[in-house]
């Protein structure tokens, strides 16, 4: 019962940062979630990190909408009963996708509360 409250929890965390992140490639997001404090970037903040299509998009898909339908498809194959391989080969993909983000982020010294 717990190990499902975990899961459901992080799906629901997993999904609200990646909405987030879509948001702000399009709008600017709201200050908590940003800033050159936050993010250290002058004029912009994170937006300018989800606006620019080589660091955040993959094949030219937005990994925000990458990450907007893996959740929701996470929980569907959750709900179906679908092979848990097949799950796991797929949130391994997410994991792998997400550490390289995050690593070209630290290298350049970066941070993003959302990312």
């Amino acid at each position: 019962m717990r190990t499902e409250w975990i899961l459901w929890t992080a799906i629901a965390l997993g999904l609200a940062s990646a909405l987030a992140a879509l948001y702000g490639r399009y709008r600017d997001l709201p200050g908590w979630l940003t800033g050159p404090a936050t993010c250290k970037l002058e004029g912009g903040g994170c937006q300018v990190l989800f606006r620019t299509p080589r660091a955040a998009a993959l094949l030219g898909i937005p990994n925000a909408l990458l990450g907007a339908l893996f959740y929701p498809g996470l929980a569907f194959g959750l709900l179906q009963g679908w092979d848990l391989r097949l799950l796991f080969a797929g949130a391994a993909l997410s994991l792998a996708m997400s550490a390289f983000l995050a690593w070209s982020l630290l290298s350049r010294k970066l941070e993003c509360r959302i990312c």
